[in-house]
């Protein structure tokens, strides 16, 4: 999906890195904290390392959360073959 936004230069200005990358992570970070993706799927959609994702979180004032959801994921990674 595809959507066109127009932001004041002065937001590009604040940002730390290109708009684009600034919204893909503010939505991953809100549906991580909404619990609506785990945080392997945020660091995936975000481009980052799981290792990287507690400093991003608390970047944003996130708490990190681990529930059966994550420890399952975890278990599945970690006996795939990948």
């Amino acid at each position: 999906m595809e959507a066109k936004l127009k932001f004041p230069d002065e937001v590009s200005d604040i940002l730390e890195k290109p708009v684009e990358k600034s919204l893909i992570e503010l939505v991953a970070i809100g549906l991580y904290r909404d619990g609506k993706i785990t945080l392997r799927q945020a660091a995936d959609l975000i481009g980052v390392t799981i290792k990287k994702m507690p400093q991003i979180l608390q970047k944003h004032n996130t708490y990190l959360s681990y529930g059966l959801k994550e420890l399952e994921e975890d278990i599945a990674y970690a006996t795939s073959s990948e």
